[in-house]
């Protein structure tokens, strides 16, 4: 039952909540800087008399967690939440051009069992097309030293080349499966960083 919606995921783009940790937005008065989780209540000692300039905006860079995984992620790559399943929630970080990050965190499934799986899912459309496939085995240590282990896809088509990962850290009955996309891999393309940048952030929090 699991299995068959787990492929939902790849029409599931529409936000439904946030979670973005404390300091992603800076406010100024003045000449002095505070960084600001919103909502939060603020205090502020007025020592100076006149007027005070009040400026608020948000960082560049911005950092996501939900006591499971955290990472950080530019404003141009918005973070939105779908719950899949009964014990499966998805975290998708995408820019307009179809690069990103899909996360899928799991509870009474160990998602380790299901890269293959989850790698030909999202290939075989491209394979059918034409595009020949390159498939590597991948490994990769999260910021607070997890081990994700994986397959790293690359597909070529007429001179261009897409890059697609699957790799996840798994437990007796839960875990964390991470997808990424890069569209266009050989070329001059920017939001490369993003997904390296996604990597060296990345934390999962477990009791393993």
């Amino acid at each position: 039952m699991i299995l068959n919606k787990l492929f939902i995921f790849l029409f599931l783009f529409c936000a439904v909540t946030y979670a973005q940790d404390e300091g992603n937005y800076i406010i100024t008065i003045g000449d002095e800087t505070i960084n600001y989780k919103m909502g939060e209540e603020l205090e502020y000692d007025v020592r100076k008399k006149g007027p005070l300039k009040i400026t608020v905006k948000q960082k560049e860079v911005l950092n996501y967690s939900d006591g499971i995984v955290s990472f950080n992620h530019n404003i141009h790559f918005p973070v939105s939440e779908t719950i899949l399943d009964e014990g499966i929630k998805q975290i998708l970080a995408m820019s307009s051009t179809g690069t990103g990050v899909i996360i899928q965190e799991y509870e009474g499934y160990n998602p380790e069992l299901m890269i293959d799986l989850m790698l030909n899912e999202i290939t075989k459309e491209s394979i059918d097309y034409g595009y020949k496939e390159s498939v590597s085995p991948i490994e990769i240590i999260t910021s607070d030293n997890k081990v994700m282990k994986g397959k790293k896809s690359i597909l070529t088509y007429q001179g261009s080349a897409d890059e697609w990962i699957v790799v996840a850290y798994g437990e007796k009955d839960k875990g964390v499966l991470v997808m990424t996309m890069l569209m266009d891999a050989t070329g001059i393309n920017v939001e490369a960083n993003f997904i390296e940048d996604f990597f060296k952030s990345l934390k999962i929090y477990s009791e393993k």
